[in-house]
């Protein structure tokens, strides 16, 4: 039934692609429909193009990603568990939270060059914080009657995190873990725009000074695509080490 509503979902959104673009505008120079993007796709594919950008995106997100999520999952769960910690570092998550990271790309550039290494940071930056602080949160979110009923048991310092405290913060992580996935390719086109030679977001500003709206609604919507995919992967896997949470009908 879940399943069925997503479907509904999608085509709606087509159906209303589809109606803007050749009913309310009228002109593909300002809005491609989703048959002359789809087209735009296959175009792409078949000429090698999408294959090649999409390898270096796709390396580049996974980079900075794993890393992010990594070391964004141990901080969290530093936080959470140490007050000092938290009165030392959180603070600085806060202002760099703060930060409009994306507008800091012109200056990776001069940093690190037009290489790979601006855009993987980039997205390692953006996607460390969401999921650092959501963590944190699920730690701390831990009823107290359940620690409390575990210590009746005899439950010592370890017991409490990797019984208790650790699956609470489960459903928060996969949440920090969704909003750095959306934050995470942003900064992958973000990088792409300044300095770059190659990948979907590159591809999207070449389409862009082109007036190639198809080829540009392409790159967006494949990125929206991964996105998405990314998301239900990590919802699987919540479901699967975290099989207690229910989810609503």
């Amino acid at each position: 039934m879940r399943r069925h509503r997503g479907v509904v979902s999608f085509l709606g959104f087509l159906v209303v692609w589809h109606i803007a673009a050749e009913f309310l505008v009228g002109n593909p120079l300002f809005l491609a429909g989703p048959i002359a993007t789809g087209g735009a796709i296959v175009t792409m594919w078949q000429n090698g193009t999408l294959q090649g950008d999409l390898l270096v995106s796709a390396g580049e997100f996974a980079k900075g990603f794993s890393g992010g999520l990594l070391l964004g999952v141990a901080l969290g769960l530093l936080l959470g568990t140490s007050r000092r910690a938290k009165d030392y570092i959180d603070p600085l998550i806060n202002g760099f939270y703060a930060t409009p990271i994306v507008a800091l790309a012109p200056l990776f550039i001069l940093w690190f060059g037009i290489g790979e290494t601006k855009t993987v940071l980039l997205v390692f930056m953006l996607v460390i914080l969401p999921i650092a602080i959501n963590t944190d949160a699920g730690i701390r979110a831990t009823d107290p009657q359940l620690l409390e009923a575990a210590r009746s048991f005899g439950a010592n310092q370890r017991q409490l995190f990797t019984m208790v405290r650790f699956p609470t913060s489960i459903s928060f992580m996969v949440a920090g873990i969704r909003m750095g996935i959306g934050r995470g390719l942003i900064g992958v086109v973000v990088g792409e725009l300044f300095g770059s030679q190659s990948g979907l977001g590159y591809r999207i500003l070449v389409s862009s000074q082109y007036f190639q709206t198809d080829a540009l609604l392409a790159g967006v919507i494949i990125f929206a695509v991964t996105g998405v995919v990314l998301v239900k992967v990590f919802e699987w896997l919540e479901r699967r080490v975290a099989p207690w949470k229910v989810d609503q009908a």
